[in-house]
C-alpha cells in the first residue's frame, strides 16, 4: 500500500508539470479519488480495527491534525517566503480582491478546511459571490492559495469531521453511501455533476469513494485475511496488479469515466491486500510514508526548478521532469526528517495513551474484542 500511495502522489505530481506528462500513470484527478478510497480504507481500521480512539474523538481529531498541519505549514511558509523572494506577484491577486475574499482566502491557507469549499466561489462585480465554478471569477481565487493541491486535505477533513459518528454502524454507513451516489447520480443527469468543480471537488458526493473504502475494510479484509492463509503470498499478487495497472491505466481502451469506474473498484477490491503487503515489508511502509510530503511539497519544488532553469537558460522538458521528480523525493525525505518524525512520536503517544476508567469500562462493555492487526495510514502511519 505504501509504494501505491507514492505511485498515486507522482500521479499528481506528473499532471501538474502539463504537457505529455499528465497521462502517464493513472492522472491527477483519479489519483486524487483513489487516495480518498485509500483514506476511507485506513480510517475505517484507525477507527473501528483498534483501541486507539475507543471513546475519544477528541483524540482522533488531535492525531489527524498532528499528521497533516506540520508539513503543510512547513511548505506554506516555505512557499510564502519564495514568493515575496520573487518580487511579490502572488500578492497583487490579494490587491484585486474584496475583503470578504481576502479573508477568506488567508483562512483557508492557514486551516486548510475550505480549500475545496472555494472552488465554488469567485468574484463578480468586485464581490465575493458563489458561482458554482472557479472558472466563473473575474479573480482566480485559487490563485492565492500558497499549497494550490491542498484542496484535497479539505476534503478529507470533512470526512474526518464524519467518520467518528459514521464507521461504527453499518447502517449509517449503508445510508450515507446510498444518498451520496443518489447525489452523484442527480448531478451528472442534471448535467451538472459533467464539470469541474463538481467532477471530484465536491465533497457530498465524494463521500462515497470514502465509504467504498471503508467498506473494503470492514467487509473485505477479514475475507482476504482468511484467504491468505491458504495462498501465502496472495497480498504480493494483489499488490502487484494495482502496480501494473497504475502504468498500464491509460492504454486501456474505454471510455474515461467508465475506466475510472473500475479502477476505483478494483482498488477497493484489492486494498485489503496491499494493507496485508504494507504489514509484512517494512519498506513499503517506508516508501508510502513518502507520499504525503511529496504531494504537498511538489507545487513548490515545480516553482523552484521552474526559476532555476530559466535562471541558467535551460529549456529541456525531460530535464526539468528528472529534476521535480527527484527533487520532490529528496526534499519529501528531508520534511520526514526534520518534521514528520518528531511529530510521530508525539502522534505514538497520543495514541498510546489509555482512555479514562470510565470510558475503558464503557468500551469494554460495548465493543467485542478485535484480533490486533498491524498499523496502516493515511499517507503515513496513523
Amino acid at each position: 500500500m505504501g509504494f501505491l500511495r507514492t505511485l498515486l502522489a507522482l500521479s499528481v505530481v506528473l499532471d501538474h508539470l502539463g504537457g505529455g506528462y499528465a497521462d502517464h500513470l493513472v492522472g491527477g484527478r483519479l489519483a486524487v479519488q483513489l487516495f480518498y478510497v485509500i483514506s476511507g480504507f485506513l480510517i475505517s481500521y484507525v477507527l473501528t480495527a483498534t483501541d486507539n480512539y475507543q471513546g475519544a474523538t477528541g483524540k482522533f481529531y488531535a492525531n489527524r491534525f498532528l499528521r497533516l498541519f506540520p508539513i503543510y505549514l512547513a511548505v506554506a511558509a516555505l512557499t510564502l517566503m519564495a514568493h515575496v523572494m520573487s518580487g511579490g506577484a502572488f500578492f497583487r491577486i490579494y490587491d484585486a480582491l474584496p475583503f470578504s475574499a481576502e479573508l477568506f482566502l488567508v483562512l483557508a491557507n492557514l486551516f486548510i478546511l475550505g480549500q475545496d469549499w472555494l472552488m465554488f466561489f469567485g468574484i463578480e462585480h468586485s464581490a465575493l459571490v458563489f458561482t458554482g465554478s472557479f472558472a466563473h471569477s473575474e479573480v482566480p481565487l485559487y490563485q492565492g492559495l500558497l499549497v494550490p493541491q491542498a484542496w484535497t486535505l479539505g476534503v478529507e477533513m470533512s470526512f474526518y469531521l464524519v467518520a467518528p459518528f459514521v464507521l461504527h454502524s453499518p447502517r449509517r454507513l449503508i445510508a450515507l453511501l446510498a444518498a451520496s451516489l443518489a447525489l452523484r447520480a442527480v448531478l451528472i443527469a442534471t448535467g451538472i455533476g459533467m464539470t469541474d468543480p463538481w467532477t471530484y471537488r465536491f465533497f457530498p458526493t465524494e463521500l462515497a469513494l470514502f465509504l467504498v473504502g471503508s467498506l473494503s475494510h470492514q467487509v473485505l479484509l477479514p475475507r482476504c485475511k482468511a484467504w491468505t492463509r491458504r495462498i501465502h503470498r496472495l497480498p504480493e499478487l494483489g499488490t502487484a496488479v494495482l502496480c501494473v495497472y497504475c502504468l498500464l491505466h491509460f492504454s486501456i481502451g474505454l471510455n474515461h469515466n467508465v475506466r475510472d469506474a473500475l479502477a476505483v473498484l478494483l482498488f477497493a477490491a484489492l486494498l485489503p491486500l496491499a494493507f496485508l503487503f504494507q504489514s509484512r515489508h517494512r519498506l513499503d511502509k517506508a516508501i508510502g510514508e513518502l507520499s504525503y510530503p511529496i504531494y504537498i511539497c511538489h507545487s513548490l519544488v515545480i516553482m523552484f526548478f521552474s526559476w532555476l532553469l530559466n535562471e541558467v537558460e535551460v529549456h529541456q522538458p525531460m530535464l526539468f521532469a528528472a529534476l521535480v521528480v527527484t527533487g520532490c523525493i529528496g526534499f519529501s525525505a528531508l520534511l520526514n526528517g526534520l518534521i514528520a518524525d518528531p511529530v510521530e512520536r508525539l502522534r505514538s503517544r497520543l495514541r498510546s495513551e489509555p482512555p479514562g476508567r470510565g470510558q475503558a469500562q464503557a468500551a469494554d462493555v460495548r465493543r467485542p474484542a478485535q484480533p490486533g492487526q498491524a498499523l496502516g495510514s493515511i499517507r503515513r502511519a496513523p
